[in-house]
């Protein structure tokens, strides 16, 4: 069954990748084609009201990238709760049972259930691959580091990492540790860029990094407002971004910073 499923997979992968390649995007009609074939793992608002419908409590604002390579335990589906604006990436684990006492039942025939209850609370990310096992609360403001194995409670405010997860910093301590990082992440990420395709970085490519150059009354503009929303706290990022000052006037000064010309040059 294993081995059927990981095979379903790839081949969906490729068929994703496909239409990729092929320029077209994915309408109504092929998700629901995909949804079909995947049982709700499509997308992740299908996904997500898949999860509800079956009993799983989910909250609002919740985002499950590439559903259908990540593995839900739904086997107890009143046994996993999902706050609110939570972001769970491709291939994480949840599981709120296990299967282990079809070994120890054969010492004395005993049988031992192994059901927990998972609960992920509000404003939590969990990165790639991480494996959430049973009777685990991960608190509010919570990261948990890609590849990690949760097997005990995440207390709030907290980033977690490693196998088995342990708390790594402060979620305040590793904010400040971001904010310090942005220029000189935004300028390797520019140069880079521009080393390996000779074109120049557009706001697209540096969407992450608005707010070191971005003039603050561009708040309509479709990207800027797309990575506030992306965000998942929308009218704080707008205030803050209204609010505060770029440190470039502007997207040229910036290049110009990274010793690049929009004539497609590095200054001299």
């Amino acid at each position: 069954m294993e081995y059927l499923q990981q095979k379903q997979i790839k081949s969906f992968d490729f068929f994703v990748t496909g239409i990729h390649f092929g320029g077209m995007a994915m309408n109504k009609i092929m998700k629901l084609i995909l949804n079909i074939f995947m049982k709700g793992k499509g997308d992740s608002e299908s996904y997500i009201k898949h999860l509800r419908k079956i009993g799983v409590n989910v909250g609002e604002n919740v985002v499950i990238y590439s559903p259908y390579k990540c593995d839900i335990d739904e086997q107890n589906p009143h046994m996993l709760e999902i706050g609110n604006n939570v972001k769970i990436l491709a291939g994480t684990t949840i599981l709120t049972h296990d299967f282990s006492w079809c070994v120890s039942s054969g010492l004395d025939g005993i049988i031992s259930g192994a059901v927990g209850k998972v609960q992920i609370k509000d404003n939590v990310f969990v990165a790639r691959h991480v494996t959430i096992m049973r009777n685990v609360t991960i608190g509010e403001n919570v990261i948990i580091g890609a590849g990690s194995v949760v097997t005990k409670d995440c207390e709030a405010n907290s980033v977690y990492a490693g196998v088995p997860a342990k708390k790594i910093m402060d979620i305040e301590e590793f904010h400040e540790k971001r904010k310090q990082r942005q220029l000189k992440e935004a300028v390797e990420l520019a140069k880079q860029y521009y080393a390996m395709t000779e074109k120049i970085p557009t706001k697209k490519i540096l969407r992450e990094y608005i707010f070191l150059f971005e003039p603050r009354d561009n708040v309509q503009d479709e990207i800027v407002n797309k990575v506030l929303k992306d965000s998942g706290h929308y009218e704080l990022c707008l205030n803050a971004f209204k609010q505060s000052k770029p440190m470039f006037n502007g997207l040229d000064e910036f290049l110009k910073y990274c010793n690049i010309k929009r004539n497609g040059r590095k200054s001299d």
